[in-house]
């Protein structure tokens, strides 16, 4: 019987394990994890904070569905070395090695904490700032805002994360600041227009924005009494939580001689420089690229799972961005290219938009040669199946406008037509002076094309 030894299980060391399970029922599947947990979802790590969710809601596979699936987990274990020449790994604290016909790195990735000074040592010494990448993480700031009577947080990042982080600090009682080094937030998400109406409905619910802002310096000593942004600016605060981006986890695997960039390097079979050693997930690079998001892990985990069982069926290209997700109680959906540059625009690319400000709703479309090549939803996610349907084909864009609603509306005096589709407002939205660009008649003088 083949031995199959994984590293990790996060969400594509665990859909890895699950996958090669339902190829083979024979093979055996050891999972090794430094976590003390089974698998959890991250995504709702900022609502143990909050206190909204508890432990035990974050799990998602309990122990009992490892044994169903005969799959060995082993928690609080850390691999120290991996002997590709001789298939063994070596475990801190014994000393015996143990072995592997196939070896599966889901290694993930840490938090990536930018060149702010004071920033590590602070976080090291646990006097104020912090990181959110596991459940002890989320104890841990729980923990220090409670005994340290904290009432002002900044958290450093207005990516996905950064944000509902945000959220929830705030529905803890604290007074909450995004610090966001991009101009907008969601900058791999949003376009701007987009951004700054999701920026307008967080502010609304009492979250301080400040965009553009480059974090030069977290203040104290002892603890944490603010930060220093780029231009002098100073902000108070008694917590800073930085969730600026991520880093694949490589050491291991460099010290293996495994062949390594910002990621450990694999084919379209996701096979490492090593016979053998496969790579999953946040890990890993391919075709110089780094994914980091939860389809990608999930598309790969399926991928390598046949990989290793020897079943080359389907080679990985690459994972279209998507992600589909609450921010702050309000739907997003933003999968592909979402904003094409001025000079890509004139070469076959169209968009089409509705931006709703006044109910916070906004949906795009964009197209190239009548193919659909991305979209935002957010606010309104009634075309999420159309959207994910459709991508990458012909579309009909007279049915892309039924599905947004869009309409052309005609001037009854000299046929003028007002277009919502190629309009930065809406018709219904235009003030009611409001004057035809063609013959300068009112508002009231143009009808819906029918």
């Amino acid at each position: 019987m083949k031995k199959i030894v994984i590293i990790g299980n996060n969400v594509s060391g665990t859909f890895t394990a699950q996958n090669i399970r339902f190829l083979n029922e024979e093979v055996e599947i050891d999972v090794y994890t430094q976590e003390k947990y089974p698998y959890y979802t991250r995504i709702n790590l900022p609502e143990l904070i909050s206190e909204t969710v508890n432990l035990d809601d974050l799990i998602v596979f309990k122990e009992d569905w490892y044994e169903k699936k005969h799959i060995n987990l082993n928690l609080n274990t850390q691999i120290k070395k991996i002997n590709p020449k001789i298939k063994t790994l070596e475990i801190e604290g014994k000393d015996n090695p143990i072995s592997y016909d196939k070896l599966v790195l889901a290694l993930g990735s840490m938090p990536n904490i930018p060149p702010i000074k004071n920033a590590v040592k602070l976080k090291d010494d646990k006097k104020g700032v912090f990181t959110l990448r596991n459940i002890d993480d989320a104890l841990e700031i729980k923990s220090f805002i409670s005994n340290e009577n904290v009432k002002k947080a900044i958290i450093i990042g207005g990516g996905l994360l950064g944000l509902e982080l945000a959220n929830q600090i705030k529905k803890a009682g604290l007074d909450t600041t995004v610090v966001e080094f991009f101009p907008r937030l969601l900058p791999r998400q949003l376009d701007l227009e987009c951004g700054d109406m999701l920026k307008k409905e967080i502010e609304s619910k009492g979250i301080k924005i400040v965009l553009d802002a480059a974090t030069e310096e977290i203040l104290g000593n002892g603890s944490v009494k603010g930060i220093r942004l780029k231009g002098g600016e100073v902000l108070k605060t008694d917590i800073v939580i930085i969730q600026a981006g991520i880093r694949p986890t490589i050491k291991i695997a460099q010290d293996a001689n495994l062949k390594t960039n910002k990621g450990i390097i694999v084919n379209e079979y996701l096979e490492t420089s090593e016979n053998d050693i496969f790579a999953v997930g946040d890990c890993i690079e391919y075709n110089n690229q780094i994914w980091g998001i939860i389809p990608a892990c999930m598309e790969q985990s399926k991928i390598v799972a046949a990989s290793v069982l020897g079943l080359k069926k389907v080679e990985y290209h690459g994972t279209t961005p998507k992600n589909t997700l609450k921010i702050i109680g309000l739907e997003l959906t933003s999968i592909g290219i979402i904003d094409p540059s001025k000079e890509e625009l004139s070469g076959g690319w169209e968009i089409l938009k509705k931006a709703d400000k006044k109910d916070c709703c906004y949906q795009k479309l964009v197209l190239k040669d009548n193919k659909l090549k991305g979209a935002i939803l957010f606010g309104d996610t009634k075309a999420i199946s159309y959207v994910y349907k459709k991508m990458e084909q012909d579309v009909d864009k007279n049915e892309l406008r039924e599905l947004l609603e869009l309409y052309i509306y005609l001037c009854q005096n000299c046929g003028k037509e007002y277009d919502e589709a190629l309009m930065e407002v809406l018709f219904k939205d235009l003030q009611n002076d409001f004057k035809c660009p063609g013959c300068n008649g009112p508002k009231e003088g143009f009808k819906k094309k029918e």
